[in-house]
């Protein structure tokens, strides 16, 4: 991929003499050049138009060639200084390819890095390599204070490794989507929790200089509890590194640790491995009891919720600041009858019985009235009103073994011969039965129609 006329152009229009070694870092700094092909045409100097990845740019005078690693540091720091910052750090990493000193172009404030700031197809080229790369050229062990990962679905998480022991950063979000943006993504992530997990322990390890705050989990990482697995040890191991610290509610001086049931890290249930009481965008703290008005009205905001959508918690002063822009469409909760936003709810949320007649419940009736079910085996939700009347699609609980399953669960588990329980067998015959007469009056309604 290279330059042409200020739009990037396939590979294979490459001339063969510049394709060889060097490939993916001429492709590195391809991706980040786009961003500023039209404002180098101004620069006061012979006019340079980008022509390919070999860093040559043609005079459109006399047609010679020069490389653009022969600029001078100062022109190129300058123009780097309109990139955001990601594609400054890896136009500043192609440039080291070239034994061009770039530090005038990474400068020294690097406090934070959200691969959320360029295009959403660029982050999902990047490799692993490519964020050791600019870990590295930012000095991010010594520097860096917030990572986001936005939109980096094609790395594993090995180039975090720059950021091992780090005694500095204080927020990682590893959910790869942007505020108020679904957790659910359109392609299967690569984040290995065998990749990142020893990163994480080495910086939690350091005791009391470690000073993380923040960690925000892939939704794939927490969409079932499995105690056995290495991702819940580590939860719990992060739980005792923020419970090791005293953590006052700032509204109430409530000590969050002693005075909540709920503890720092979810470790079961409802928004298992989310961090509670801790606002991802401020960091502040705040327990789950206190309330507070608005300044420009009336109403009554918890401190400290769970956004629907992205499902990350936030504290009223930045939810009001950072406005979620969908919520046009809303129903009222058939339980508190307050409005609930139906592009913001979660997908976990959603009652998976198409017969439910499209009824949606708020977070607050589902986790402290118990209205939602989740089958223990696929994770989706049905809501009470379903469990409790319709014995065909909700959740229901074996007397015998204790296990919560959906209907087509069950049944699977039973045919498979994965369950060696009576009482599941038995729910799974009567399961068929009615089944069954359903079919047989759906059928007959219809012949006599």
């Amino acid at each position: 991929m290279f330059i042409k006329g200020g739009g990037l152009v396939e590979m294979t229009e490459v001339p063969s003499e510049v394709s060889g070694g060097g490939a993916g870092r001429i492709k590195l700094i391809c991706l980040a050049l786009h961003h500023f092909t039209s404002y180098v045409n101004e620069i006061d100097t012979p006019l340079l138009s980008p022509f390919c990845s070999s860093f040559q740019w043609k005079y459109l005078g006399d047609g010679s060639m020069i490389c653009l690693s022969d600029l001078p540091t100062g022109a190129l720091a300058h123009v780097s200084s309109y990139l955001a910052a990601p594609s400054r750090a890896l136009f500043a990493v192609a440039l080291n390819s070239r034994d061009v000193d770039s530090s005038d172009i990474i400068g020294c404030r690097w406090v934070a890095l959200d691969f959320g700031d360029i295009e959403k197809d660029l982050a999902a080229k990047l490799s692993d390599d490519d964020i050791r790369d600019v870990l590295h050229s930012i000095d991010a062990v010594n520097n860096l204070k917030k990572l986001s990962l936005n939109n980096c679905i094609n790395i594993t998480g090995a180039g975090l490794n720059p950021l091992r022991a780090s005694t500095i950063i204080e927020q990682i979000d590893l959910s790869l989507v942007g505020d108020h943006e679904s957790p659910y993504l359109d392609s299967e992530e690569s984040l290995s929790c065998a990749e990142v997990l020893p990163i994480l322990d080495s910086i939690i390890e350091r005791g009391e200089e470690c000073v993380l705050k923040h960690l925000q989990f892939p939704l794939e990482w927490c969409r079932i509890e499995f105690t056995e697995s290495d991702f819940h040890a580590f939860l719990a191991r992060y739980n005792d590194y923020l419970s090791s610290e005293v953590v006052v509610c700032l509204i109430c001086n409530s000590n969050i640790d002693e005075d909540d049931s709920m503890p720092m890290m979810q470790m079961s249930d409802y928004y298992y491995g989310r961090q509670n009481y801790t606002c991802c965008q401020c960091m502040k703290h705040y327990c789950h009891d206190c309330v507070q008005e608005a300044e420009d009205s009336n109403e009554i905001y918890w401190m400290s919720s769970i956004c629907n959508k992205c499902e990350r918690r936030y504290c009223m002063d930045c939810s009001l600041e950072r406005d979620c822009p969908c919520c046009l469409e809303t129903k009222q909760c058939p339980q508190c009858e307050e409005n609930v936003c139906l592009n913001c709810i979660s997908e976990t949320t959603r009652c998976h019985n198409n017969s439910c007649e499209g009824k949606i419940w708020c977070d607050t009736c589902i986790i402290q009235h118990g209205m939602f079910r989740w089958c223990e085996d696929c994770n989706e939700g049905y809501c009470g009103d379903c469990c409790n009347s319709d014995f065909l699609y909700g959740v229901q609980g074996c007397v015998d073994c204790g296990l919560s399953l959906c209907k087509e669960c069950r049944e699977t588990a039973c045919r498979e011969g994965a369950r060696n329980c009576t009482g599941c067998y038995h729910m799974a015959l009567l399961l068929a039965l009615e089944e069954r007469e359903r079919l047989s009056q759906q059928l007959h309604e219809e012949m006599h129609k």
